[in-house]
């Protein structure tokens, strides 16, 4: 079984005080047993686009572990931002987009934020979508519209509402075929709930920053999840939704 974070970052973060090395994110790779990590710039990146060559030179090195998303604001023109986008798929191997409504203060109904889901539909990749801290942004809600617009675009909602709207991301995923749910900050009981409601095959793992690869690994433990269900959630639902062959 291959067990793939779906929700990695790398670089430093104006927004949230944040930085990650390559260094920090390998080690907590390594230590914990994780396969393989889709990793993104923060949203606060000073400069996103040589965060995103970083994450190419990262998975050059170590083939098969590092699977870059990119992550820029779409407050932008929309041909640059479709530009970077093609340039980070097509040329640099990525596997998804990043929309994060706090950090690009953005609203997911906007028509900038169409630009990524249109992106999203041209380059035949999914989307990811901050969910959570920021409301009203942030409501997973927001994306019912978006994922009936865009039934052919797979959405993942980071970190299923963050408990505080976790049902609102189990309601959506239950409108919506097209969404899944990654569970990074969740208690256990809410990782249970959602793979017993939803489906394992809809729910992925993810961690959002190093040091929480050992708790979300002891969340899914804590969560007694069967054998079959452990194998979706912790590789399978995301090496499918994102292209991921080993």
């Amino acid at each position: 079984m291959k067990v793939i974070d779906a929700h990695a970052h790398l670089g430093r973060c104006r927004v949230f005080d944040l930085e990650v090395s390559a260094h920090e994110l390998l080690a907590a790779m390594d230590i914990n047993g994780i396969d393989a990590a889709i990793v993104m710039p923060f949203p606060g990146a000073p400069d996103p686009r040589k965060v995103h060559d970083d994450i190419a030179e990262l998975a050059q090195a170590h083939p098969g572990r590092i699977y870059g998303m990119v992550n820029l604001s779409p407050h932008c023109d929309p041909d640059a931002y479709f530009k970077e986008a093609e340039r980070c798929v097509r040329d640099l191997g990525f596997v998804g987009l990043k929309l994060h409504t706090i950090g690009h203060a953005i609203n997911p109904l906007s028509q900038d934020a169409a630009t990524v889901f249109e992106t999203a539909k041209e380059l035949g990749i999914p989307v990811m979508v901050h969910s959570g801290p920021g409301t009203p942004f942030a409501l997973p809600s927001h994306l019912i519209p978006r994922a009936k617009d865009f039934p052919n675009v797979p959405i993942v909602i980071a970190h299923a509402g963050f408990t505080l709207y976790t049902g609102e991301a189990y309601v959506v995923a239950r409108e919506c075929p097209n969404v899944y749910l990654e569970t990074s900050w969740l208690f256990p009981d809410d990782l249970r709930w959602l793979v017993r409601a939803v489906g394992a095959e809809r729910i992925m793992m993810g961690t959002d920053l190093p040091r929480n690869v050992a708790p979300t690994l002891v969340v899914c433990e804590a969560a007694a999840l069967t054998p079959e269900e452990k194998r979706w959630y912790l590789g399978a639902t995301a090496a499918r939704v994102f292209k991921i062959r080993f």
